[in-house]
């Protein structure tokens, strides 16, 4: 078949192929389509080097290689096709994507967002597919690095172009980052750019920055943002702007400095201006202003023998399995002898009973043991010490070896989410798995308020929270500090008076409530979601907010609204809002007997309403599982066995979670041991990085992690 003239080229060039340079040669594009639609690929790629061999403006060739090399992850193959493709046509956006990809292959963040950046504004309406898969990918490696609301942007990419068929890496994305409770709800959502004052003298040449910067032409709206802030320097519909184009080019530095300089812009209200600070204390992945510097000590020892009995034999050093040690991150290649946690109280002796929760130890700090190498004496190395901890460690190794001569040097930085949670020392306890968790949310509730208002921070100028209480001065940022903690789903959704908690040591004022109309909560930011008080919306509404706070990971707030929900009288045909409430709750309540209630609830109501949700049985078995109740176990697996017996999805779905289990092989056939969570030996208490617990456990029951141990 001809190849039509008058289509667009394959190169990217965005001519039609009469006025392209490739029109020599691109009538071979079809039989390379073949070639690569038949799985030849090799074969492929050698026809299209001939093909370059004799017209070398050929850039449809390039186009389509580069493809094929990220497909077969030949990543500098892929850089030297760029390069050339490059030479070729600067300004192509296939070209500038495929190099954008191979610095990102190549762990260059900075560079690969610039790259793709670069494609957008090169791109103009119409976005190649191509360039959409690269954002996409982008938006993942941006995502792990921690850079969230520049992985939001270029993820929404691709969520929002038509008729592109492959969003689902970027719709994964933004998945894990909305359910993740370690996510800050502060990089949830993107801040919304501030419009621009009415009467400026400045506005047209704002509205045209605005214009670039609504077209993807990022770099040209900077420079014309950065000439309007030398005329508005606190102007925060400039400074918004910036804000804008630093989230695009991924500038996480950036976009601290200009969230906190619309922090100080006095135009703003103090709740906005709490929140922009708020915003900048965690955009950074090191998050400096809300971490404590750590240290790592080292000290050469003569008998290693004589100091590793004496901390075997310590009341406040554990020593850490061997498989801990076979995994630790350590900068050695010799492994060490042995390693032990040293905790700030007496580690209690009994494992027969579980301790009060102010007697449970917290891990100062961990020490390993090195013997003598060829070139280098024996030495103790002692891990991440918090910069405020290192006289206290210290002081607890003059016990075990004396006259120790330390060296030190910086290590990465404690954030303070993770100061705040409990870093527990490795105890092994016989109990029952339900005392455990009262003891942890017992223990949490105690220290998780102390631990948050008691260290100094940066944005505090070194003090903490509880130094500068009644501090008018430091009044926007002592708020930002509890707001950030507040949006912490992992502390938030433990206990309600946690952060009432630490609002009181703080001595600040909680914020009010929230009791939006129906016309409102659509434009209700996402961490307005923990002040919202449900009185007076109707079940939709309801059913609405309580999705969004489910997608966000607002356990507190889905709680809440679930609760409200069930409380409510429910119109006819709207019965299975209430089978959306009870999920919710039963997957929020932290108290596994009312989990259990509502689980009971909720099948009764399902029944008496003949709605049929297959989730509510599989969450049944689950909740049964956990909680150890063997009987109850059995009887839902055999509900689900009868009531869907002749549905192939979802006995495959409840084959499959038995395999999980660990109570059933692939093949059907029962396995020999029961569920760990069914037996009647006393459950473990254990440590952290030793995997999730097993549910074919012969050793003493299943294993418990506690918060802060990972």
């Amino acid at each position: 078949m001809a190849v039509d003239l008058y289509s667009i080229c394959p190169c990217g060039s965005g001519k039609k192929i009469k006025f392209c340079k490739c029109k020599d040669s691109v009538h071979e594009v079809e039989d390379v389509f073949r070639m690569i639609e038949g799985g030849q690929v090799v074969p492929a790629l050698d026809r299209m080097s001939a093909v370059l061999d004799k017209d070398p403006e050929a850039a449809w060739v390039l186009a389509i290689r580069g493809r094929l090399l990220m497909d077969l992850r030949e990543y500098d193959s892929l850089a030297d096709n760029a390069e050339r493709f490059i030479r070729l046509q600067p300004s192509n956006p296939l070209a500038l994507t495929q190099r954008a990809a191979a610095k990102l292959f190549a762990g260059d963040l900075e560079a690969a967002t610039e790259g793709v950046l670069e494609a957008l504004t090169e791109s103009g309406k119409d976005v190649d597919s191509f360039v959409l898969d690269v954002a996409s990918v982008l938006a993942y490696s941006l995502s792990q690095a921690g850079v969230y609301l520049t992985s939001r942007l270029y993820a929404t990419l691709g969520m929002l172009a038509t008729g592109y068929e492959g969003g689902s890496t970027a719709l994964q994305v933004l998945r894990a980052i909305n359910s993740s409770p370690m996510v800050n709800g502060f990089l949830k959502q993107v801040p919304e750019p501030h419009p621009r004052p009415d009467g400026v003298d400045w506005a047209e040449r704002y509205d045209e920055a605005s214009t670039l910067l609504q077209s993807n032409k990022v770099l040209a709206a900077q420079s014309k943002f950065e000439s309007l802030q030398r005329v508005a320097p606190s102007q925060p519909a400039v400074l918004g702007g910036l804000l804008t184009c630093a989230i695009w080019l991924g500038d996480s530095a950036k976009q601290a400095d200009l969230l906190e300089k619309l922090s100080r812009c006095e135009s703003l209200t103090q709740e906005q201006r709490i929140r922009y600070l708020a915003t900048a204390s965690v955009v950074d992945p090191k998050m400096p202003m809300l971490s404590v510097p750590a240290i790592r000590l080292t000290a050469e020892i003569e008998k290693v023998d004589e100091v590793q009995m004496a901390m075997a034999a310590a009341d406040r050093f554990v020593a850490l399995p061997a498989e801990y040690l076979s995994r630790m991150q350590l900068d050695d290649e010799v492994p060490p002898r042995a390693a032990y946690q040293i905790a700030d109280r007496d580690v209690p002796a009994s494992e027969s009973t579980i301790p009060p929760a102010d007697q449970v130890p917290e891990a100062l700090a961990t020490v390993v043991v090195f013997g003598k190498q060829t070139d280098r004496a024996a030495r103790l190395e002692v891990l991440d010490v918090r910069s405020d901890q290192v006289d206290v460690v210290k002081d607890a190794l003059k016990t075990i070896a004396d006259n120790l001569v330390w060296k030190q040097e910086e290590s990465p930085s404690y954030p303070l989410i993770l100061i705040a949670e409990p870093s527990l020392v490795a105890l092994r306890i016989k109990a029952n798995p339900m005392d455990v968790q009262a003891m942890q949310d017992e223990l949490f509730r105690m220290r998780v308020p102390k631990n948050i208002t008691s260290v100094g921070l940066p944005i505090l100028k070194g003090k903490s929270l509880e130094q500068t209480k009644g501090d008018a001065s430091l009044v926007i940022e002592r708020s930002a500090v509890v707001r950030v903690m507040e949006q912490y789903d992992s502390i938030a959704s433990r206990q309600p008076s946690i952060i009432d908690d630490v609002y009181a040591v703080a001595g600040l004022e909680k914020p009010s409530m929230i009791q939006p109309t129906a016309e409102q909560i659509e434009v209700l930011e996402n961490v307005d979601l923990l002040r919202v008080d449900p009185k007076g919306l109707d079940v939709e509404s309801m059913v609405y907010l309580l999705r969004r706070a489910q997608q966000v990971s607002a356990t507190s707030a889905a709680l809440r609204l679930a609760e409200a929900l069930l409380a409510s009288e429910i119109p006819a045909g709207d019965e299975e809002a209430k089978i959306v409430a009870y999920m919710a709750a039963v997957q929020t309540v932290r108290d596994p007997k009312r989990a259990l209630a509502l689980i009971d609830e909720a099948k009764a109501y399902a029944e008496g309403h003949s709605i049929d949700h297959p989730p509510l049985y599989f969450t049944d078995m689950s909740l049964r599982l956990a909680t150890g109740d063997a009987e109850g176990f059995q009887n839902a697996v055999g509900t689900i066995s009868t009531r869907y017996r002749n549905q192939p999805e979802i006995m495959a779905q409840l084959q499959q979670m038995l395999i999980n289990y660990g109570l059933i092989r692939p093949d059907g056939r029962p396995r020999n041991q029961p569920p760990a969570a069914a037996e009647t030996k006393p459950s473990g208490l254990w440590t952290p990085d030793q995997g999730s617990p097993s549910a074919g456990s012969s050793s003493g029951g299943g294993k418990i992690i506690l918060p802060g141990m990972d």
